[in-house]
């Protein structure tokens, strides 16, 4: 049987910096503010004039990366919290009381989000960052990127005379 992982109190999954994760946490959230209020500012510029396609492309685009900026800040936070205690609770909870008596070391991935529980035989499961966190952040962005590039073109394009 083996024995426990041996953690330190300053230890946390994979070594990861929670002062960074914090810092992102917090540009996050102000960047995602600011769009919010670009956003807010276009709608009241509007003022009864019809949306052209580039103006809801780009509408579109903001809550989107709005989303993923959100979405990355919450698995964020989740790994971020992950001190000594927490890390064998989840590993318990994702894998079982069985699988976690295994772990002999813990790792954080931050692109994409993923806290993993090690075991010494070789294998490996993820836990603590919730399961639609990465999918729900990978489609936020691709629409992000497809909507703001389309856009673009949108705007770029001028009406045959």
């Amino acid at each position: 049987m083996s024995e426990a992982p041996s953690l330190l109190a300053a230890d946390s999954g994979g070594g990861h910096d929670s002062i960074l994760l914090l810092f992102i946490c917090l540009i996050g959230v102000i960047v995602s503010f600011t769009l919010i209020g670009m956003l807010g500012s276009g709608i009241a510029r509007r003022t009864g004039r019809r949306m052209t396609r580039a103006e809801w492309l780009g509408g579109t685009a903001l809550p989107s990366v709005c989303a993923t900026i959100a979405l990355y800040a919450w698995g964020a936070l989740h790994v971020m919290f992950m001190e000594s205690d927490n890390m064998r609770e989840e590993c318990a909870e994702a894998g079982g009381a069985a699988k976690a008596a295994q772990v002999d070391r813990y790792s954080a991935s931050y692109l994409p989000l993923r806290f993993t529980c090690r075991i010494d035989e070789g294998g490996s499961y993820d836990a603590a960052v919730p399961g639609y966190v990465n999918p729900a952040m990978g489609i936020a962005f691709v629409l992000a990127i497809a909507t703001g590039a389309v856009s673009v073109v949108a705007r770029d394009q001028r009406p045959a005379v």
